[in-house]
C-alpha cells in the first residue's frame, strides 16, 4: 500500500547540507515459530548519505577519511529491562554502500546482522544523534534526531512472532515555505493480512514514548517508529494539515 501525506509548511524549509540523511531500522525473526528459550532475529539498517562527501565503500561511515571515530552502537531507549540480553551483545551502526547517485548527491547503504535474544523480549532500539540538516525559516541548527524500531519477540495470538513492517522512504524530503507538497510512503508487511498503518506521532513531555490515539490502542503489533512523521489511516487517504492563523506574520508558532 502507499499512503499519501500532505504537509502545509507555515515557515519551514531545509537549507545547507549534512553527511547523514536519515534511514530506517527493521527486524525479522529467522524462524517466527521458534519455541526455544532464545530467538535469533535479523536486524537490518538502511541509511542515506551525502555523496561523495561520504564515500561508497564498506563500513560506512568510518571508511571515509575524517570519520574513523564515527562508529557507535544502536542503543536501547525504552523497556531496557526486557531487552532479552541485547545490552551484552550490541549492534554497531556500520553499513555497506549499495548505490550512489551523482546527480542527487546521494549514497545509500545497508547491512543486516543476526543476533540472539531471550524469547519474550520487547524493547525500543534506536540510532540517535544531533546536527541534523539546519532549518532556514525559522533558523535552527544542531537539531537532534533518532531512528527507532520496536522489537517484540512475544508470540502473537495466532501463534507466531511478528515481523515488523517496512517503509521505503527517500530522505531528506524538501519543502518550500507555504507550499503544499505530497509525500508518498510505500510500506509493506511480510505477514499476510496484517493491517499496516501510518500515523502522526505526538510527544509526551518527560517521557520517551510516543503517544498513540485511542483509536489505535487495539493494534498490538506496531510498525517501525520512523524518523519522519506519518499519517494514521484505516485505508489509503490523504491527510491535510492546515495552516494556523498567525497574527503579525508567521513565525515559530506554526
Amino acid at each position: 500500500m502507499c499512503l499519501g501525506l500532505f504537509i502545509l509548511y507555515c515557515s519551514l524549509i531545509f537549507t545547507g547540507a549534512t553527511h547523514f540523511n536519515g534511514g530506517t531500522i527493521g527486524w525479522a525473526p529467522i524462524d517466527p515459530y521458534d519455541n526455544s528459550s532464545s530467538v535469533k532475529i535479523t536486524v537490518t539498517q538502511s541509511y542515506s548519505w551525502t555523496y561523495p562527501y561520504i564515500q561508497c565503500a564498506n563500513n560506512v561511515p568510518i571508511s571515509t577519511s575524517g570519520f574513523n571515530g564515527a562508529n557507535t552502537n544502536l542503543t536501547c531507549v525504552v523497556d531496557c529491562s526486557t531487552d532479552g540480553g541485547y545490552s551484552t551483545a550490541t549492534i554497531d551502526i556500520l553499513t555497506d554502500c549499495t548505490s550512489t547517485s551523482s546527480s542527487l548527491k546521494m549514497m545509500t547503504s545497508e547491512r543486516s546482522k543476526n543476533i540472539t535474544l531471550s524469547s519474550g523480549a520487547h524493547f525500543y532500539l534506536a540510532h540517535r544523534g544531533s546536527a541534523w540538516v539546519p532549518l532556514n525559516d525559522p533558523a535552527q541548527q544542531g537539531l537532534e534526531w533518532s531512528i527507532v524500531t520496536y522489537i517484540d519477540l512475544r508470540k502473537r495470538s495466532d501463534g507466531f512472532i511478528n515481523t515488523s513492517p517496512v517503509a521505503r522512504f527517500v530522505s531528506p524530503q524538501y519543502a518550500i515555505v507555504n507550499k503544499t507538497i505530497q509525500i508518498n510512503i510505500p510500506v509493506s508487511d511480510a505477514n499476510p493480512g496484517d493491517d499496516v498503518r501510518c500515523r502522526w506521532s505526538t510527544y509526551t513531555t518527560g517521557y520517551r514514548r510516543r503517544k498513540r490515539s485511542d483509536k489505535e490502542e487495539h493494534i498490538k503489533h506496531r510498525s517501525n517508529v520512523h524518523l519522519y512523521s506519518e499519517v494514521a489511516s484505516d485505508t489509503e487517504f490523504i491527510h491535510i494539515r492546515k495552516k494556523r492563523a498567525c497574527g503579525g506574520g508567521c513565525g515559530t508558532s506554526c
